[in-house]
């Protein structure tokens, strides 16, 4: 880990603060005899664990190589941080003077006659937003020349449009912006011969729609306390099966999202940082293998500047899928105009509600043409944990309008997300470490395929209780494309996803799932002493490891000692997970073997093949030169 680029060019007190700051709230994996995780104020871990755990049924999953604790969403232990449900975001601030119909704009003379413009109003233009099909820079927009003047209905000619209306003395009294899904022939000519081709093929039985929904930052515990009414829905209402062992792999929403789409981790892409200006167009993403099939295919996030592919990034280049938003989005976005109550609507709308309505007109225009639809929603629920309360309404009415409209019959919907919070004193929190790893996943099918296919419907519900992965839902959308009654036996990329369609194997643990250590939460606990021996070994040898790597700018940073061991947790892996190497590289986090009878990282050979994350206050011991 370079800590160097902990001290750049700042004061020697910021320097000290700021790596006293990330030693005290970063989490550190070794490998050695025990686990010691994170305080719970003033209450004892096992206490919450014993109720957490127990309560109610013990265990989200039970197997013999994996243990993942029901715990209480509630528990007093996290109780102060869980605050009351949001009411929903009110998008009536500002009445918008035009709407979409399908293909066409319109003016909306309601709300015109209930505005100040009332016997003022004059006409309205529009703006086309466009990129290129070849473009060298993923932030790239333009406005096209502004159009005639209109006041009643317009047949649309582009994606995406900016508009602009003006009262009788020709003054802008209104901006707002609209995007349409517009058949493109050429498209339809491409997917339509190789849809043919696809269907007719004798390895291909059914041929489903996909829609993938994914919320940013949002647990399976969290749904439960502020998306009441959307589980409600997708449970009862749908039929959805939940992956109530659904475990990331990885650190944060890139490096999960790789392993969904590619089946892959990004090391084996391959990508790293070191390729952040090269554009993702020429790999193969899932939606791109269902294109070549003749599926048409749609990709849309809001949130443009922390958008999956782009954030510190160079994104696409080339659209990737025949329907693609991002200009759009950014254009919305630099037009600050448009925006209020906390950036979350837009004129009328709620930002959200843009990419559902986006999404459901896609869906809507291809109803009985094949299709394949990724998203994912950041900007709603990203940056709070509360927020997820804002969610709840806008995911329920759009659920609600996909079954009403029998926009559903022939298509899997998965509705996903990344991760948990994490951030925030809810993350520091031995529950918010255990559901920041444990984001919510759920699957619905149409069900005439699971009447059809009942050995599948029995696998998919067997599923729920078992340890699941981003690399299974990759799996997953490969047998979808390629489903065969009789779907042959397939382990994905070095043998790690599964497709639901199979039962996930009751011995299945974190090192066959590729989940390292540092992620993995299967393993029960056992509360430690923070005075006992290894405990003491294992936290005063981290402190000495940190200090070996902060030796290169020693003039710069303190020297650290330990001040106090706050909490500790005995980690009791599975057979499986106490074999796993010690080598691996995690992501984000580098794995480095300690061994508590040791002084230094040369004598690790030794160590014993256990897990333990240690949580520490580091002092400092002599003075910090000035830089």
């Amino acid at each position: 880990m370079p800590f160097k680029r902990m001290c750049p060019r700042h004061g020697s007190f910021v320097c000290y603060l700021k790596f006293a700051v990330i030693a005290l709230s970063t989490i550190v994996l070794i490998s050695t005899i025990d686990f010691i995780n994170t305080t719970f104020r003033q209450r004892s871990i096992s206490s919450v664990i014993a109720r957490s755990w127990h309560a109610r049924t013990p265990y989200l999953v039970d197997t013999s190589a994996c243990k993942i604790p029901n715990i209480d969403p509630f528990d007093p232990s996290i109780a102060h941080f869980i605050k009351p449900q949001h009411k929903p975001v009110m998008c009536n601030k500002r009445p918008s003077f035009t709407f979409e119909n399908g293909t066409k704009l319109q003016i909306n003379w309601t709300a015109v006659s209930q505005s100040k413009w009332n016997g003022q109003f004059g006409y309205c233009k529009i703006q086309p937003i466009y990129r290129p099909p070849n473009n060298h820079d993923n932030n790239y927009f333009t406005y096209l020349e502004i159009s005639d003047e209109f006041n009643d209905t317009i047949e649309m000619k582009h994606e995406f449009v900016r508009v602009l209306c003006y009262n009788s003395n020709h003054g802008k009294i209104h901006t707002n912006f609209h995007q349409f899904i517009l058949p493109k022939p050429d498209v339809d000519e491409r997917c339509s011969l190789a849809f043919v081709k696809h269907k007719d093929s004798p390895n291909v039985r059914e041929t489903l729609n996909v829609v993938m929904i994914g919320v940013d930052s949002i647990s399976r515990l969290n749904s439960q306390r502020y998306l009441k009414h959307m589980r409600n829905y997708l449970l009862k209402e749908l039929g959805a099966f939940e992956m109530t062992g659904y475990n990331k792999v990885a650190d944060n929403t890139f490096v999960n999202i790789v392993p969904m789409t590619m089946g892959k981790f990004l090391e084996e892409v391959p990508w790293n940082e070191s390729m952040s200006k090269i554009p993702f167009d020429d790999y193969n993403f899932i939606w791109k293998q269902f294109a070549s099939k003749g599926y048409r295919t749609l990709y849309a996030e809001d949130a443009p500047e922390i958008a999956i592919f782009d954030y510190l990034k160079s994104g696409f280049h080339r659209p990737p899928a025949d329907y693609f938003n991002r200009h759009f989005s950014l254009a919305m976005t630099a037009d600050k105009s448009v925006w209020y109550d906390n950036h979350n609507c837009v004129t009328d709308r709620l930002e959200t509600d843009v990419i559902l309505s986006y999404i459901y007109n896609f869906i809507d225009m291809y109803k009985y043409s094949p299709y394949f639809a990724f998203s994912f929603i950041t900007g709603l629920t990203h940056d709070f944990l509360s927020s997820a309360g804002y969610a709840d309404v806008p995911y329920l009415e759009f659920l609600k309008k996909l079954r009403e409209n029998e926009q559903l019959n022939n298509t899997v919907l998965i509705l996903y997300s990344d991760h948990g919070m994490r951030f925030g004193k809810m993350r520091e929190s031995y529950i918010g470490k255990m559901e920041e790893r444990l984001p919510f996943l759920f699957f619905v099918f149409p069900q005439w395929f699971l009447a059809k296919y009942p050995d599948y419907a029995e696998n998919l519900q067997t599923n729920t209780r078992r340890l699941t992965t981003p690399f299974d839902i990759y799996e997953t959308l490969f047998d979808i494309l390629h489903f065969n009654e009789f779907i042959p036996v397939r382990r994905g990329f070095k043998n790690r996803g599964i497709s639901l369609f199979r039962e996930i194997p009751e011995d299945r643990g974190c090192e066959e799932a590729g989940i390292l250590p540092h992620w993995c939460t299967c393993a029960e606990f056992q509360t430690l002493s923070p005075t006992n021996e290894i405990v003491q070994k294992v936290a005063n040898n981290m402190i000495k490891e940190i200090n070996i790597q902060l030796n290169e700018v020693s003039k710069r940073c303190a020297f650290l000692r330990l001040g106090k061991i706050k909490n500790a947790i005995k980690l009791l892996p599975s057979e499986k997970a106490i074999k796993m190497s010690a080598g691996m590289t995690n992501r984000r986090i580098k794995s480095r073997t300690i061994n508590p009878e040791c002084s230094s990282r040369r004598d690790s050979g030794t160590a014993q093949p256990y897990f333990t994350v240690v949580e520490f206050f580091p002092v400092p011991t002599r003075n910090i030169l000035p830089l």
